[in-house]
Order: C-alpha cells, then structure tokens, then sequence
C-alpha cells in the first residue's frame, strides 16, 4: 500500500487563516494536501505541540498533572489517539458565527471533513456494541525510560537516510513524518519547562520540588532515566503526550529503578507510594485507562516486585486507573492481601486475572506471540488484552449483540421449528451469517484506517513501526489482532433453557404463544412470565443451563476463530460491557428468560443481574462452564461480595481459596464490588451525600452518581456473596 494514498487536493482551505483563528492542528494538516496522510498527520502534530499553551506548574512533584487535554477536545479538527484526525462541526460552525469574514474558506473545509474517511464508519451500525473502530493501545514506555527518545530519533534518523539511499518514497515519507513529530515534542518539552520555571513559590520547600523536577525533566524523556523518580516523571509526560490512555505493565518498566533506589537507601516505599499515588490521580483526573500488575517474566518465574505492593497501596478508594492484578498460584501472600485490602476500600480495582490461563490461551490463539513476547500481555481501555508497546489491537473493533439476534431467530424459526436442536441450529445459522458480516465491515475500517487515518505518535512510541518503516494503523506494530465484544450471554443460556424446557420438552406451550408474549413485553401473560423465571438459570450450577452456556459460548468464540482481521492476528472474542449493557438492551425486545423490553442485558460474562442464587461456588462454578480459554480477549465476570468476607479473616481466607478455585476451573478474570446495600440505596435517594462513592461495572469503577437510573438499579439487583 503507498503512503502517497491520500485524499483529493484542497488548496482554498487556507492554513494561514485557521492559525489565526486558532485551528492549529487543522493548519499543520492543511500545509501540504497533497503529501499522503502520515505526513499531513505528523506535520498538524507537531504545530499543535509547536502552539500548545503549557499548564501552570501547582507545585507536584509530576508535570504536567491534573486533567489536562493535549490533543485539545475544543477544536473542530483534533487528533485522538483512536480515532485520529476527528472532526467538531458544532465548533465550525460557532466559528464561522464569530469570524463570517472566514465563512468560505470555513464552509471549504467542512467539506473536506464531512468527506473524510472516519474511523469507525465501515463498521456496520448493528454492531456498534461497545466500539466501533476503538482502539487503546500501552507506548512502550520502559523503553523510553530505559533509552531515551533520543534514541528514537537517531534510529529514524538512521533508517530516513537508508530510505533516501534506496528512493523508497514512501518509507522517506514515513521517517519525516517521524522527524516532525519529535520536533513537536521538542518544542512542546521545551515550553513545560519554561512554565515550570516561571511558576511562582511560596515556600523553600516548593523550591525544592521545583529543583528537583526541573533536573529530571531537563535529563527524560530525551536521555534514560537514572532514578526511580526520573522513570516516573518520563512515564508521566509521555502519557499525557500519547493522549492519557493506558499504562501497561508499570510495574516491570519501572520496577527495576525502584528497586535500584531502595538497595541504595534512596527510596522507601513510605516515599514511593504517595509519588505513585500522583501518577493515579492524574490518570483519574484524566478518565484515563488500565494498568497491568504481575504476572511472569520472559524467564517465566514471578514478576512479583516492590514497586507491585507500592501500586497496589497506593490505589485505595480511587476510581483509576483500572488497575488488573496478573495472579499466579505462586503469587505471594503478601501480594494477594495487598489485592483485597485494595478491593476491600471500596473502588473496587484491582480486577484479578489467571495468569496461567492466560498464557494458555494466548499461546494457543494462533497470534504468533514469542515466548519473551508472551511475558509482556496486557490490557488496554477496559481490559482488552494486547502486548505493552508492541501491539495494535482493535479494542473494541465492534460487537454483537446476541439477544438482540435472538429476538431475530425467534421470529423467524420458533414456529417452524419442530425441536430444540432445529432451533438452536437455526439461531446458530443467524450467528455465523452475522459474525461473517461483523468481521468483514472490521476488515474493510482497518484497510480504510490504514490508508486515511495514520497515527504518527503511536508509530513512533511502538515497535516495530520505526525499525520496519511501516505506520502503526498499516501493521507496523510487532503484533496486531481485534478484539470484539460479545453481549448478552447469559441473556440467551436463560431463555434458550427457556424454550426448550417450556415449548419442547415440557410442552406447556406453543411458539406462537411465546411468541404473542414477548411481542406483548407479557402484558396478559404474567402467569407465563412466572413460568419462565422459574426455568434453569446460568449461574446456580445448574446442568441444564451451564451445558447450554457451554455450547453457545464454545460456538461463538470459535466463529470468531475462523476469520483474520485485515491487519493479520485473530478475532479475539471478549465481553466488556462497561456502562453500555443499559443502552445495548433498550433496542432489544423482551426476551424468554423474561427480561422485559428494552431492559439492560447481562452486564458481564457472568449471570444476569441477580439470578445467582445459590452462593458464589455455584455462581463460578457456572462460569467457568463458559469456553474462556477461545476469549482471551477477556470475559469481564462482575461479583459482589459482603464487607466481612474481607474483613473476618476466616471468611477472608475462604475468599481466596475460592478466586483461586475459580482460576483453577478456567475462570480467567474477576472483579469484584464490596459495597453495602443500604448504601447504594441511600445514594439513590441522596446522592448529595455520595459524591465519592464507586462502584465496579462492567470493566473499570465508575462514579455511582454519574451512571443512569438504569445501570444503578442493575447494580442493586447484583447478588452479594459471603
């Protein structure tokens, strides 16, 4: 594919003109229309990072910090670190109205941007679950730490020359872009610490903080860190740089400088933790995402160290970052209490995550992951598996609703069908047919990206891009697959277990009949809607039910197993339903497990709502009866559990031999909430009064205040453990 790829010439939008009217980052992309993307991508980075105010200096030990948009979400025209070049013609036209001597060339440039290919906008609209075209993604930041960008620019460098040697247009195209880019942030590096300098003092004490920052970040990210404490000031500045996304496996990056600063009586972990507190705090000051703790190493022993205890202590009652602890069965006890007093402060992070698990089933997904590759998995955004700072992956590139499907096959085949495993095989038939159409509108976004929608900082900060000469959305990544949500399972195993106990087996009605009640949403038919609570349930245990969440489960991942996205890897199936469960159900009609219409569908992997009623080894047990190993994408389970099972420390010790139960049965992940009843309810009636409460949804801890009447009530309906 040539980077010279590019859409039509516009030479009567006028860069001039939208600096002035302070479109910066549209005035870089508009200097050369008809350079290719990559170029006309870089070129309105680097003038933003060239024009972008510095924030006042409030005397942190971390810069920049607090919420803080780099990429400034004001703009019509912006960058983003997933959908890359974004267009605001709300904001256009409130420009126009202030500036109409600018209305032409403004009206010019709207048209080019309504035209423009947007990222995300060939994936079909049915499958807008939960993402569509997403992608979060973990810059390598140990490396940056451990070489410097320095060391970038003199492998692009390198690499910019050979091309011109060779006359291969597009990679020389690719390296310039790279070389604007770092005098962007150059320039931008320049002007942080100009305003760090010019900050007033108001104490010897504020002084020193601003010495010491001002040493470290003259020195990183440009040169490697020496210290702990510079590691941390060149992680921060690069997150805020990539645009405040994920962290991923900070622990082992700055691990190794932690640990060099306590044998040399430098730092304690009394000192560390406060300063890795400020690192949490401005990830939550930003809504930003996930940080991977533990795991293994490329050697495969722990990868266990003092920094993992720092992060864990330093994450009480805080809603980010999302926090995803890698547990090994050898895991420390330490480590694991560590995770449960976390837990047990109410924000409900550290999600817990199988280790072994894990690695089987990524080695056994057919990405092509090396053996030292395996070691670095991670999680992006909510908790989509991908490899830090080596990795593109779609998360989430779309979804499938499966109830919604299920209504579907409902209409068409439950009254011809004459008996459960022609309708099952029916429903199956709609499946395949609407994964095939899923995958392939994937496909054609990830072509359509690659081609129109480049990213320049994520191919500078991510190997192989630089050394390969390939842009991050082209492959250029060592590693790239998609990730897709899938919803609404338990949803489907109730009210297939439904059908076929009710209309085949039993025969206590006909499909026209159930038919009439779930187009009615069971007005009249409130003895059936009986009925049909009664049926099997996922999540007690229950044969009937967990054969059948075996079955589907196993069917779907493996469809998904059968198509290559476009940019190469697998479709990696996952179900993170974040805060979309709510939304996703209100265009599904009533279902047979006798949910109503328009009512949110199952918020995890696990039971819908409440319907787990036979303790939590009945609930896992279930499960883990699901085909995990096919979803290393990860199948988020949400739990609630009583305060005294972390506080009692006998029912805390029957908790841990239970998580490590459900990790020995195949269970992949679990996150779990520790709230009180009477408190969610409070926070209902008064939510003045719970302005700092958090609760875990469906992939990372939210505000309760700020969820929809809708999600609230499906967290009171969670069943709580002991």
């Amino acid at each position: 594919m040539s980077l010279a790829a590019s859409t039509p010439a516009v030479r009567t939008v006028d860069p001039v003109q939208l600096t002035e009217l302070g479109e910066i980052f549209a005035a870089g992309f508009f200097e050369e229309p008809e350079a290719p993307p990559v170029v006309r991508m870089a070129r309105g980075m680097r003038r933003h990072l060239e024009q972008l105010p510095a924030p006042k200096w409030e005397g942190t030990p971390l810069y920049p910090a607090g919420g803080f948009d780099t990429w400034n979400g004001n703009a019509a025209v912006r960058f983003h670190y997933s959908h890359s070049l974004c267009y605001n013609p709300a904001v256009l036209e409130q420009l126009g109205a202030r500036h109409p001597e600018s209305r032409e060339m403004l009206d010019a440039l709207d048209q080019v941007m309504v035209a423009y290919p947007k990222v995300g906008s060939q994936v079909d609209p049915e499958f807008w679950l939960g993402g569509d075209g997403y992608t979060h993604s973990i810059p390598h930041f140990g490396r940056i730490c451990r070489e410097g960008l320095d060391c970038h620019a003199e492998r692009v460098a390198a690499h910019l020359r050979d091309a011109r040697e060779r006359e291969d247009q597009d990679q020389v195209y690719f390296y310039e872009a790279m070389e604007d880019l770092l005098a962007g942030v150059h320039t931008w590096h320049g002007r942080c610490l100009g305003a760090i300098r010019a900050a007033d003092i108001s104490s010897p004490e504020e002084e020193a903080a601003r010495r010491r920052l001002l040493a470290a970040l003259r020195h990183v990210p440009f040169q490697p860190a020496r210290t702990f404490y510079e590691a941390l000031v060149a992680t921060n500045f690069i997150f805020y740089l990539d645009g405040c996304d994920s962290l991923g496996r900070f622990d082992q990056d700055l691990g190794p400088f932690y640990e060099a600063d306590a044998a040399n009586d430098l730092i304690s972990a009394d000192e560390a933790i406060p300063l890795v507190r400020l690192l949490w705090e401005n990830v939550d000051a930003n809504s930003a995402w996930n940080v991977a703790l533990g795991g293994s190493t490329s050697e495969g022993d722990p990868a266990f160290n003092g920094l993992t205890r720092v992060c864990l202590q330093a994450a009480h009652a805080i809603r980010r970052p999302n926090l995803a602890l890698r547990l090994r069965r050898d895991a420390p006890d330490e480590i694991f209490d560590d995770a449960l007093d976390t837990i047990a402060s109410g924000c409900g992070i550290p999600a817990l995550y199988n280790e072994e698990g894990y690695r089987q089933a990524l080695s056994a997904a057919g990405l092509g992951l090396s053996s030292e590759d395996l070691a670095d998995f991670a999680f992006g955004g909510c908790t989509e598996t991908m490899v830090h700072g080596k990795s593109n992956v779609g998360s989430l590139d779309a979804g499938i609703n499966l109830p919604q499907l299920l209504v579907k096959t409902l209409e068409t085949h439950l009254i011809s069908a004459s008996d459960f495993i022609s309708f099952f095989d029916a429903y199956k038939g709609d499946l395949r047919r609407a994964i095939e159409r899923l995958t392939q509108s994937v496909s054609r976004d990830q072509e359509q990206k690659a081609r129109f929608q480049p990213q320049p900082l994520r191919s500078l900060l991510i190997d192989d891009c630089i050394d390969e000469g390939v842009e991050y959305n082209a492959g250029g990544a060592r590693y790239n697959w998609s990730v897709i949500n899938v919803g609404g399972l338990a949803n489907v195993i109730d009210s297939l277990a439904a059908v076929r106990e009710l209309v085949y087996e039993q025969r206590q009605i006909d499909g026209a009949e159930l038919l009439e009640a779930l187009r009615a949403d069971f007005a009249g038919y409130e003895l059936l809607h009986r009925r049909l609570e009664n049926c099997p349930r996922f999540g007690n245990d229950q044969p009937e039910a967990d054969a059948l969440a075996e079955e589907l489960s196993t069917f779907v991942f493996e469809e998904f197993g059968r198509h290559v996205p476009w940019r190469g890897g697998r479709f990696l199936p996952g179900c993170l339903m974040f805060v979309t469960y709510a939304g996703a159900g209100e265009k599904v009609a009533a279902t047979p497990d006798g949910r109503r219409a328009g009512a949110p569908i199952a918020d995890s992997a696990g039971p819908f709502q409440g319907r787990d009623r036979s303790g939590p080894t009945a609930m896992l047990r279930s499960v883990t009866r699901i085909a995990h190993h096919l979803a290393p994408g990860t199948l988020v389970v949400n739990a609630r559990f009583s305060r005294e099972s972390f506080d009692v420390p006998q029912q805390r010790a029957r908790l841990r031999e239970l998580i490590r139960t459900y990790f020995d049965l195949g269970g992949m992940q679990l996150q779990i909430n520790v709230v009180d009843q009477e408190v969610l309810q409070d926070a209902i009636t008064h939510p003045e009064n719970h302005q700092d409460l958090i609760v875990r949804v469906g992939g990372y801890s939210e505000y309760f205040n700020r969820l929809s009447p809708a999600l609230k009530q499906s967290i009171l309906e969670r069943t709580i453990h002991s």
